[in-house]
Protein backbone atom coordinates (compact mmCIF):
# COMPACT_ATOMS: atom_id res chain seq x y z
CA UNK A 1 0.00 0.00 0.00
CA UNK A 2 1.00 3.63 -0.53
CA UNK A 3 0.54 6.57 1.82
CA UNK A 4 1.29 9.99 0.38
CA UNK A 5 2.12 12.61 2.97
CA UNK A 6 3.12 9.72 5.20
CA UNK A 7 6.04 11.33 7.00
CA UNK A 8 4.19 13.47 9.51
CA UNK A 9 0.93 14.00 11.36
CA UNK A 10 -2.09 12.04 10.22
CA UNK A 11 -0.20 10.39 7.36
CA UNK A 12 2.40 9.02 9.77
CA UNK A 13 -0.33 7.67 12.03
CA UNK A 14 -1.88 5.92 9.03
CA UNK A 15 1.50 4.38 8.19
CA UNK A 16 1.90 3.08 11.74
CA UNK A 17 -1.63 1.62 11.76
CA UNK A 18 -1.15 -0.37 8.57
CA UNK A 19 2.39 -1.41 9.52
CA UNK A 20 1.03 -2.76 12.81
CA UNK A 21 -1.30 -4.93 10.74
CA UNK A 22 1.68 -6.44 8.91
CA UNK A 23 1.14 -4.56 5.63
CA UNK A 24 4.06 -3.44 3.49
CA UNK A 25 3.82 0.35 3.30
CA UNK A 26 5.35 2.72 0.79
CA UNK A 27 5.84 5.99 2.69
CA UNK A 28 5.93 8.94 0.30
CA UNK A 29 6.59 12.45 1.58
CA UNK A 30 8.68 15.46 0.59
CA UNK A 31 10.12 15.53 4.12
CA UNK A 32 12.75 12.88 3.57
CA UNK A 33 14.23 13.13 7.06
CA UNK A 34 10.90 12.61 8.83
CA UNK A 35 9.99 9.76 6.50
CA UNK A 36 13.29 7.98 7.07
CA UNK A 37 12.97 8.44 10.83
CA UNK A 38 9.47 6.95 10.80
CA UNK A 39 10.58 3.98 8.71
CA UNK A 40 13.45 3.40 11.12
CA UNK A 41 10.97 2.94 13.95
CA UNK A 42 9.17 0.24 11.99
CA UNK A 43 10.46 -3.06 10.65
CA UNK A 44 12.70 -3.02 7.59
CA UNK A 45 10.26 -4.11 4.88
CA UNK A 46 8.75 -0.68 4.22
CA UNK A 47 9.82 1.54 1.34
CA UNK A 48 10.65 5.23 1.76
CA UNK A 49 10.24 7.64 -1.15
CA UNK A 50 11.06 11.35 -0.99
CA UNK A 51 8.42 12.83 -3.28
CA UNK A 52 6.90 16.29 -3.63
CA UNK A 53 3.33 15.59 -4.70
CA UNK A 54 3.04 19.18 -5.92
CA UNK A 55 5.44 18.23 -8.74
CA UNK A 56 3.57 16.16 -11.33
CA UNK A 57 6.67 14.52 -12.79
CA UNK A 58 7.69 13.20 -9.35
CA UNK A 59 4.24 11.70 -8.80
CA UNK A 60 4.25 10.02 -12.22
CA UNK A 61 7.74 8.62 -11.61
CA UNK A 62 6.71 7.28 -8.20
CA UNK A 63 3.76 5.33 -9.53
CA UNK A 64 5.75 4.02 -12.48
CA UNK A 65 8.40 2.74 -10.08
CA UNK A 66 5.81 1.07 -7.86
CA UNK A 67 4.14 -0.65 -10.81
CA UNK A 68 7.52 -1.91 -11.97
CA UNK A 69 8.49 -3.14 -8.51
CA UNK A 70 5.21 -4.55 -7.18
CA UNK A 71 3.02 -4.85 -10.28
CA UNK A 72 0.23 -3.01 -8.53
CA UNK A 73 -0.76 -1.44 -5.21
CA UNK A 74 -3.64 -2.65 -3.11
CA UNK A 75 -4.43 0.55 -1.20
CA UNK A 76 -3.71 4.23 -1.78
CA UNK A 77 -4.17 6.62 1.11
CA UNK A 78 -4.10 10.04 -0.51
CA UNK A 79 -3.03 12.05 2.53
CA UNK A 80 -0.64 14.64 1.11
CA UNK A 81 -1.92 18.18 0.83
CA UNK A 82 -0.74 21.69 0.05
CA UNK A 83 -2.19 24.37 2.29
CA UNK A 84 -3.23 27.76 0.97
CA UNK A 85 -2.76 31.07 2.72
CA UNK A 86 -5.22 33.07 4.82
CA UNK A 87 -6.48 35.96 2.72
CA UNK A 88 -9.68 38.02 3.02
CA UNK A 89 -10.76 37.98 -0.63
CA UNK A 90 -11.25 35.43 -3.36
CA UNK A 91 -9.78 37.43 -6.29
CA UNK A 92 -6.10 36.51 -5.78
CA UNK A 93 -6.75 32.81 -5.24
CA UNK A 94 -6.77 31.31 -8.74
CA UNK A 95 -3.16 30.14 -8.63
CA UNK A 96 -3.58 28.71 -5.13
CA UNK A 97 -6.73 26.82 -6.09
CA UNK A 98 -5.04 25.23 -9.09
CA UNK A 99 -2.01 24.23 -7.02
CA UNK A 100 -4.08 22.59 -4.30
CA UNK A 101 -6.25 20.81 -6.87
CA UNK A 102 -3.28 19.56 -8.86
CA UNK A 103 -1.86 17.76 -5.83
CA UNK A 104 -5.06 15.78 -5.28
CA UNK A 105 -5.96 15.09 -8.88
CA UNK A 106 -2.52 13.95 -10.04
CA UNK A 107 -2.26 11.35 -7.27
CA UNK A 108 -5.78 10.09 -7.98
CA UNK A 109 -5.12 9.87 -11.72
CA UNK A 110 -1.93 7.86 -11.33
CA UNK A 111 -3.46 5.64 -8.66
CA UNK A 112 -6.15 4.45 -11.06
CA UNK A 113 -3.40 3.06 -13.29
CA UNK A 114 -1.76 1.20 -10.41
CA UNK A 115 -4.67 -0.30 -8.48
CA UNK A 116 -6.25 -3.55 -9.57
CA UNK A 117 -9.71 -4.98 -8.78
CA UNK A 118 -10.10 -5.47 -5.05
CA UNK A 119 -8.09 -2.34 -4.33
CA UNK A 120 -9.13 0.71 -2.35
CA UNK A 121 -8.46 4.44 -2.65
CA UNK A 122 -8.98 6.49 0.51
CA UNK A 123 -8.75 10.26 0.14
CA UNK A 124 -8.00 12.33 3.23
CA UNK A 125 -9.22 15.86 3.68
CA UNK A 126 -10.58 18.22 6.30
CA UNK A 127 -14.17 19.06 7.17
CA UNK A 128 -13.60 22.27 5.18
CA UNK A 129 -15.38 20.46 2.36
CA UNK A 130 -18.52 20.16 4.52
CA UNK A 131 -18.57 23.60 6.15
CA UNK A 132 -17.21 26.99 5.03
CA UNK A 133 -13.98 28.09 6.72
CA UNK A 134 -13.27 31.68 5.69
CA UNK A 135 -10.78 32.96 4.73
CA UNK A 136 -9.43 29.65 3.31
CA UNK A 137 -11.32 29.70 0.02
CA UNK A 138 -8.70 27.90 -2.07
CA UNK A 139 -8.29 25.02 0.35
CA UNK A 140 -12.03 24.53 0.75
CA UNK A 141 -12.68 24.74 -3.01
CA UNK A 142 -10.06 22.08 -3.61
CA UNK A 143 -11.44 19.77 -0.94
CA UNK A 144 -15.02 20.09 -2.17
CA UNK A 145 -13.80 19.03 -5.57
CA UNK A 146 -11.94 16.14 -3.96
CA UNK A 147 -15.19 14.92 -2.41
CA UNK A 148 -16.89 15.02 -5.79
CA UNK A 149 -13.92 13.21 -7.31
CA UNK A 150 -14.22 10.54 -4.61
CA UNK A 151 -17.86 9.95 -5.47
CA UNK A 152 -17.25 10.02 -9.22
CA UNK A 153 -14.40 7.53 -8.93
CA UNK A 154 -16.57 5.30 -6.76
CA UNK A 155 -19.26 5.24 -9.46
CA UNK A 156 -16.78 4.66 -12.28
CA UNK A 157 -14.42 2.19 -10.60
CA UNK A 158 -16.94 0.30 -8.49
CA UNK A 159 -18.03 -1.94 -11.39
CA UNK A 160 -14.46 -3.20 -11.79
CA UNK A 161 -14.08 -3.92 -8.09
CA UNK A 162 -12.18 -0.85 -6.89
CA UNK A 163 -13.66 1.01 -3.94
CA UNK A 164 -13.15 4.71 -3.22
CA UNK A 165 -13.95 6.57 -0.01
CA UNK A 166 -12.85 9.66 1.88
CA UNK A 167 -12.22 10.73 5.44
CA UNK A 168 -13.07 14.31 6.38
CA UNK A 169 -11.01 15.03 9.46
CA UNK A 170 -11.93 17.64 12.03
CA UNK A 171 -9.45 19.47 14.22
CA UNK A 172 -6.67 16.97 14.83
CA UNK A 173 -3.65 17.64 17.04
CA UNK A 174 -0.88 17.71 14.45
CA UNK A 175 2.24 19.88 14.03
CA UNK A 176 0.40 21.79 11.29
CA UNK A 177 -2.44 22.64 13.68
CA UNK A 178 0.07 23.82 16.26
CA UNK A 179 1.65 26.12 13.68
CA UNK A 180 -1.73 27.66 12.82
CA UNK A 181 -2.36 28.33 16.50
CA UNK A 182 1.10 29.81 16.99
CA UNK A 183 0.53 32.15 14.04
CA UNK A 184 -2.74 33.33 15.60
CA UNK A 185 -4.95 31.93 12.83
CA UNK A 186 -6.97 29.69 15.18
CA UNK A 187 -7.97 29.65 18.85
CA UNK A 188 -7.46 26.13 20.20
CA UNK A 189 -9.47 26.77 23.37
CA UNK A 190 -12.48 28.03 21.44
CA UNK A 191 -12.24 25.12 19.00
CA UNK A 192 -12.12 22.52 21.76
CA UNK A 193 -15.17 24.03 23.44
CA UNK A 194 -17.03 24.02 20.11
CA UNK A 195 -16.62 20.24 19.65
CA UNK A 196 -19.41 18.15 21.24
CA UNK A 197 -16.90 15.56 22.49
CA UNK A 198 -15.00 18.36 24.22
CA UNK A 199 -11.60 17.55 22.76
CA UNK A 200 -9.66 17.72 19.54
CA UNK A 201 -8.79 14.48 17.82
CA UNK A 202 -5.51 12.61 17.67
CA UNK A 203 -3.91 11.43 14.40
CA UNK A 204 -4.64 7.87 15.49
CA UNK A 205 -8.38 8.61 15.50
CA UNK A 206 -8.20 9.31 11.77
CA UNK A 207 -5.83 6.41 11.13
CA UNK A 208 -8.29 3.92 12.61
CA UNK A 209 -11.05 5.27 10.35
CA UNK A 210 -8.81 5.01 7.29
CA UNK A 211 -7.86 1.45 8.21
CA UNK A 212 -11.53 0.51 8.53
CA UNK A 213 -12.42 1.95 5.12
CA UNK A 214 -9.53 0.09 3.49
CA UNK A 215 -10.37 -3.21 5.19
CA UNK A 216 -12.76 -5.99 4.25
CA UNK A 217 -15.00 -4.82 7.09
CA UNK A 218 -15.96 -1.94 4.77
CA UNK A 219 -16.33 -4.14 1.71
CA UNK A 220 -19.69 -2.57 0.78
CA UNK A 221 -18.67 1.02 1.52
CA UNK A 222 -18.08 2.93 -1.70
CA UNK A 223 -18.17 6.67 -2.33
CA UNK A 224 -18.80 7.57 1.31
CA UNK A 225 -17.35 10.62 3.04
CA UNK A 226 -16.72 9.71 6.69
CA UNK A 227 -16.45 12.67 9.09
CA UNK A 228 -14.01 12.07 11.94
CA UNK A 229 -14.49 15.29 13.86
CA UNK A 230 -15.84 14.63 17.35
CA UNK A 231 -19.26 15.84 16.23
CA UNK A 232 -18.23 19.27 14.88
CA UNK A 233 -20.28 19.00 11.68
CA UNK A 234 -23.46 17.81 13.40
CA UNK A 235 -23.55 20.74 15.81
CA UNK A 236 -25.30 23.55 13.92
CA UNK A 237 -25.23 26.17 16.68
CA UNK A 238 -22.36 28.63 16.29
CA UNK A 239 -21.94 28.71 20.07
CA UNK A 240 -19.98 26.45 22.37
CA UNK A 241 -21.15 22.85 22.28
CA UNK A 242 -19.60 21.66 25.52
CA UNK A 243 -20.86 24.68 27.47
CA UNK A 244 -24.44 24.15 26.27
CA UNK A 245 -24.37 20.47 27.22
CA UNK A 246 -23.04 21.08 30.71
CA UNK A 247 -26.10 23.21 31.38
CA UNK A 248 -28.53 20.36 30.63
Amino acid sequence: MLVTGGGNGIGAAVVRRFAANGDTVVIADRDGAATAELAGLLDGKHLVKCVDVAVESEVVTLFQELRGRFGHIDVLVNSAAVADTFVPRIEPLSDQIERVLDVNLTCAREAIKAICPGGVIVNLGPINSVLPFAPRQAYRAAKVRMDILTRSMAAELGPIGIRTAAVAAGYIRTPALAQLAKAGHIDLTAIRRRIPMGRMGQPEDVAHAVFFLASSDASYVNGSILCVDGGWTLFSDAGMATNSMTNI
